[in-house]
């Protein structure tokens, strides 16, 4: 309390001097040094920030980042322009008001002023609109604003001497509901700015394409005493000490059989419909650097894609995850948007030039915004520019600097999977498996297995649903799942065929149904052996060839129907995706194996050691699945989707 009392005079002699040094130069001369301090306070203070991501959030694909940054400085210049304008507020006469004003639409008010009917001004926080209660005084137009405390009594209570100086009436937002109706009964007009964010208990209505939480008075006022609601918005022209005071017609009235609250919500959203295209037609007239949208239940998740099938999934796996953890918080499925862009570069050289510059500067380099768009391609950099996103998630190095890069440019928090080239600090949750070895820290998340999309009920589902198009028996049912080439691994021909053979073995003696799949990465000539080993229906009734057709849903009703799993261990993907589908898991590798990746040997050598995969040489494979389906479940499937959470809860 003592701290608050220091700073309430330190605020307040302040003001003082600002209004005497005002006094003493021509009004010119101190508008300008207001526009240059406006300037200087916006680069300095975070509040730029949260100006520049609302500005993202209304005009991102309308508007290039200069001039966003441009309206968010010219915001800050008015405001303290306008600051110096509520200071002379004592000096402000008809002489000035008739100089320097022009009103617009004025004589909508007439009727209602003549019939000694109340009525209501709604407006925001748009140009000086202190200066509406003052000029609308000295016009004739008795005001009653509705004002907001401040946490300064004593700065609270000058300011309020500064508004009531030429004639106008203030209510404290708080004060009993009967100080208001009473001045609209009595004829008066109720000034009030209602374009701040209302919390949670306010009414929610479409502002920029975004559901805004707004302060329901001016509309229960309205509703309670049938006094008309005019929006209006006063404009500075050119940064000048000319104003332009614009009267809307009245807000329509909604359909008396509607219930309090639609009758509410009607209202407002034509109100923020009005405002709207207000703040469109000069955005830099609006305050941008308040929270507008703190309660939007909102939010867009941007996903950038390298074009490799398993990163995209690890992706997706943590974009669930925050839809979950989204609507466990009670917001609608269609509150939560994603967008997925895939990241394509003009050339490597450029690609490998922008990573070693976020490497070297700790994933904020010099000029980023310069640097990507040098680097990216053209649509992909469109397309990313052109998406305001709340949380930007990627999986893979190539992906990482691009990531950084749009979190950047909404001010929006970042995810990635797997460990980044660069410092884990610059995100804000990284999904790390425990074979990447991560370094302890509040914003790593460390799962056993890559992130996947897998959901057990979901997996049964689907694993059902095929049994029963299919017509599958009781027989054992072994799911047989093939990655492909990579960088560094090259599928031999001998090897999978040996593989494949096994597996055919193994059916027979065991009559044991094969359900197969191959992927988009698998050799045309490993395809072209899998349709003739496995082509005979009542050995394979389920066989997906990716490069011929490719359902959404192959590898989850495989997983969901089989009771052993055999799959290629070059992808980690797929590997990660059949343990946490809970099966017993058989692996084999149709490759060299000292070609694989050391954290790849590393991650199916953990998984080996701790029971959740049994590893086998191709033409071991049928051995190896004869013996995981009579042998003992393994442990318990990884819970890495709460580890997903966690990450999801931190980032939402």
């Amino acid at each position: 309390m003592r701290n608050r009392s220091l700073s309430d005079a330190l605020i307040l002699n302040a003001v003082r001097a600002i209004r005497a040094l005002c006094l003493v130069l021509p009004l010119g001369v101190s508008l300008f040094l207001a526009r240059l301090a406006g300037a200087a306070v916006h680069r300095l203070t975070k509040r730029r920030k949260v100006a520049y991501r609302n500005l993202r959030a209304a005009f991102a694909g309308e508007k290039s980042s200069r001039e966003l940054r441009r309206i968010a400085r010219r915001s800050a210049e008015n405001l303290m322009m306008s600051l110096v304008e509520i200071l002379r507020f004592p000096e402000t006469d008809r002489k000035y008001v008739d100089r320097h004003f022009t009103f617009e639409g004025d004589e909508r008010l007439k009727p209602s002023l003549e019939s000694g009917r109340g009525m209501i001004f709604i407006t925001g926080h748009f140009g000086n609109w202190e200066f509406q209660n003052v000029a609308g005084n000295l016009k004739g137009y008795p005001t009653v604003a509705l004002v907001r405390l401040q946490k300064h009594p004593r700065s609270d209570a000058y300011l309020n001497e500064l508004r009531t100086s030429k004639g106008a009436q203030v209510i404290r937002k708080g004060m009993p509901i009967r100080e208001i109706l009473r001045a609209l009964r009595a004829g008066k007009i109720v000034g009030i700015v209602a374009d701040q964010d209302g919390g949670k208990r306010g009414t929610f209505v479409r502002f920029f394409g975004r559901l805004s939480s707004t302060p329901p008075g001016a509309a229960a006022f309205s509703l309670r005493t049938g006094a008309p609601i005019h929006p209006v918005f006063i404009f500075r022209e050119n940064l000048s000490r000319r104003h332009r005071i614009e009267v809307e017609p009245a807000l329509p009235e909604p359909d008396p059989s509607s219930s309090p609250e639609e009758a509410e919500h009607f209202v407002l959203q034509r109100f923020a419909d009005v405002l709207e295209t207000k703040i469109r037609k000069s955005p830099e007239q609006w305050l941008w650097a308040h929270r507008r949208w703190k309660s939007s239940p909102d939010r867009r998740v941007l996903v950038l894609s390298d074009g490799r099938a398993g990163h995209l999934n690890q992706s997706l796996a943590i974009v669930d995850a925050l839809r979950a953890e989204h609507a466990s918080r009670g917001f609608a499925p269609e509150t939560f948007s994603t967008k997925t862009v895939e990241v394509r570069y003009r050339s490597e050289a450029r690609r490998r030039l922008l990573s070693f510059a976020a490497a070297a500067f700790g994933g904020r380099p010099p000029f980023f915004e310069a640097l990507t768009r040098a680097a990216l391609a053209p649509e992909t950099f469109s397309e990313i520019d052109s998406f305001y996103a709340d949380v930007t998630v990627s999986a893979g190095s190539s992906t990482a600097a691009p990531n950084l890069f749009a979190a950047a440019l909404n001010e929006a928090r970042s995810v990635v999977a797997m460990r980044p080239p660069f410092g884990l600090s610059r995100f804000d949750a990284v999904v790390v498996p425990r074979h990447d070895r991560p370094r302890a820290a509040k914003n790593v998340f460390v799962t056993e297995c890559a992130p996947s999309r897998l959901d057990r009920a979901a997996l049964a589902a689907q694993g059902e649903k095929l049994s029963e198009r299919l017509a599958l028996n009781g027989s054992p049912r072994v799911g047989f799942l093939v990655g492909g080439d990579t960088e560094r691994v090259r599928f031999r021909e001998d090897l999978f065929g040996s593989a494949l053979d096994s597996l055919v073995r193994f059916s027979e003696a065991h009559g044991a149904l094969v359900l197969a799949t191959s992927s988009r990465r698998t050799p045309a000539w490993a395809g072209d052996a899998m349709k003739r080993a496995l082509g005979d229906k009542r050995r394979c009734p389920y066989l997906v060839i990716a490069r011929e057709s490719n359902p959404p849903d192959a590898v989850g009703s495989i997983l969901g129907a089989s009771d052993v799993v055999a799959v290629s261990g070059e992808s980690m993907s797929m590997v990660s995706e059949a343990v946490l589908s809970g099966k017993r898991v058989v692996v084999f590798t149709p490759a060299e194996s000292p070609n694989l990746k050391p954290k790849y040997r590393a991650f199916l050598e953990r998984l080996r050691a701790e029971r959740r995969i049994v590893t086998a040489e191709p033409s071991g494979l049928g051995e190896a699945l004869r013996t995981a389906l009579s042998g003992t479940a393994g442990p318990e499937a990884p819970k890495d989707a709460d580890v997903l959470r966690q990450a999801a809860r931190k980032v939402l």
